[in-house]
């Protein structure tokens, strides 16, 4: 059952297309309710074919979303949460990272305090297997916590299958 939220996914690396093209596949969210920049063309290809919502900018995505999935490298993170500073709307932020690093301590001294935060961090198990675990703030609604891990799970599942 698709999740009824609006969702932006930012970011770089190789997670990113993957991650857009597992809530679209999986029906995670309807499709309408995924906004994309069209800057990001990485992001926009992975969602060739479906009829996503594009937006102008990285902003005007988070702008209409309600959860923002934000993947980078631990290197490149602080440019990418930087970008979330210039907007005060409330939602929530989960960051993608296969860095245990990236933690919510390591988002929460990188953005800002209002903001309602959740650190997936990927790992792999002893069979090559990619999972998340969560770390979630106190700030964080109850009812948002399911759809984050649904979005973030998704990939893993994707990746999983695809060897």
């Amino acid at each position: 059952m698709p999740q009824n939220v609006m969702v932006s996914v930012v970011g770089e690396g190789e997670y990113l297309p993957k991650l857009v093209r597992a809530i679209l596949s999986r029906e995670v969210i309807p499709q309408r309710n995924l906004f994309l920049s069209a800057k990001n063309k990485v992001a926009c290809q992975a969602a060739e074919g479906y009829a996503f919502s594009l937006c102008e900018d990285d902003l005007s995505a988070m702008i209409k979303s309600e959860i923002v999935l934000v993947t980078a490298s631990k290197r490149e993170m602080p440019t990418e949460l930087a970008k979330l500073s210039s907007s005060s709307q409330k939602r929530v932020v989960v960051t993608v990272c296969d860095n245990e690093k990236v933690n919510l301590e390591y988002v929460a001294d990188r953005i800002a305090a209002a903001t309602e935060l959740i650190a997936a961090v990927l790992h792999r198990d002893e069979n090559g297997k990619l999972y998340a675990t969560y770390e979630i703030s106190q700030k964080a609604r109850l009812f948002l916590h399911q759809p984050c891990r649904d979005l973030v799970n998704a990939m893993c599942d994707l990746i999983n299958e695809e060897g």
